[in-house]
């Protein structure tokens, strides 16, 4: 049976007691119905992962203890950043879980001109962070990741364009006539912009190319913008990162 993976925002060290988060401590206790003495996988994105085992449940705090050290790495060589276009809730909820899946380094999200996105106050878009970092957290512990990937605070499309470095940047547009295996023969840092469902303004796109953004299609099909990034995700670790496509 597979381990339960928690990640805790602490030092960890073998042989070490410690107090989980109030939110662990419910997972474990109240979701996943374990107790004392189950073990599990500890992690706090340095790297690596510890076994641990439940000491003690209390009211309001739940003890364990620290075991061996795992060096496990599945973190894939290739760095990408995905700078997708805000979508509904429960759609960026989905983006955001199955980049993390698919091994995405950096999120940042995009206020583009056709975007549709309400008009929130500093707290909401605080609290909409956190959201988004919950999000992608427990995607990690899902995936088995060891490192947990950032996501930006929302930017506009021109801030985006100046901020991001990458190796290879890469618009998406269903009129392109480039495909990644057209591009460059190694890559270290790969950067995606993923557009709105009406598509990028011709302003947009102009500032993009004369910023030295390529230009990419995924396909002869028009693809959703939450499925869109992900296509692109996959067809980046497979050409560069970790995900073969070998099938015998």
């Amino acid at each position: 049976m597979r381990l339960a993976r928690i990640y805790q925002q602490q030092p960890l060290t073998s042989g070490k007691l410690i107090h989980l988060s109030k939110e662990a401590a419910h997972h474990l206790v109240r979701v996943l119905r374990l107790d004392v003495g189950a073990e599990f996988i500890l992690f706090n994105g340095e790297g690596g992962e510890f076994k641990a085992s439940i000491t003690s449940v209390q009211k309001n705090s739940v003890s364990v203890q620290i075991g061996a050290f795992n060096p496990i790495n599945s973190e894939s060589s290739l760095q990408v950043i995905l700078a997708q276009t805000i979508v509904k809730p429960e759609k960026m909820d989905y983006v955001l879980q199955k980049s993390v899946e698919l091994g995405v380094t950096h999120i940042i999200p995009l206020i583009t001109e056709r975007c549709l996105l309400p008009k929130l106050s500093p707290e909401r878009w605080e609290k909409r962070l956190s959201h988004w970092q919950a999000i992608m957290i427990n995607a990690c512990e899902q995936s088995g990741r060891t490192k947990i990937p950032t996501v930006a605070r929302a930017v506009t499309f021109k801030t985006a364009l100046e901020q991001i470095k990458a190796d290879i940047r890469i618009i998406l547009a269903p009129n392109a006539t480039q495909t990644l295996p057209q591009l460059a023969k190694s890559c270290h840092c790969a950067a995606v912009l993923v557009g709105p469902e009406g598509g990028w303004s011709s302003s947009e796109m102009n500032s993009a190319l004369a910023a030295g953004y390529l230009p990419l299609q995924l396909g002869p099909r028009i693809l959703r913008t939450e499925t869109a990034g992900l296509v692109a995700l996959t067809l980046l670790q497979a050409t560069y990162g970790d995900i073969s496509l070998n099938l015998v």
